[in-house]
């Protein structure tokens, strides 16, 4: 399965519209990590959604009796933190990155790339 998915990921990345679109926005290192981009984005979606069930169990009555729009507001504080927790967690090891400390401007590391593309999404 694991495969599979690898296979299909490389094969989106390989789209020639995704490479050109990347090209003329001007970020072609971003082809590579587009489809992540989108799958972050839309795994925090999943989060936001899922979050109004799970706090519905485990504050019970509390939270059922907020507005439809403070569980709303709710989900968003749910998402931040878990990204928040997330992209620091993922990050620190970005400040010891050889090439990154030799180059602190053009620096590239794969690694980073992937912070950043969570940070994104």
């Amino acid at each position: 399965m694991l495969s599979s998915l690898v296979t299909n990921y490389q094969r989106l990345v390989e789209l020639p519209a995704a490479q050109s679109l990347c090209v003329l926005v001007g970020l072609p290192k971003l082809a590579p990590y587009w489809p992540a981009l989108f799958a972050f984005a839309g795994l925090f979606q999943l989060l936001r959604l899922a979050s109004n069930s799970l706090s519905s169990l485990v504050f019970g009555a509390k939270f059922d009796a907020l507005t439809r729009r403070q569980k709303y507001d709710w989900g968003i504080r749910v998402v931040s933190q878990v990204h928040a927790i997330a992209v620091i967690l993922l990050a620190i090891p970005i400040f010891f990155k050889q090439e990154l400390i030799n180059d602190k401007l053009f620096g590239f590391n794969n690694y980073a790339a992937w912070v950043y593309t969570l940070v994104c999404g």
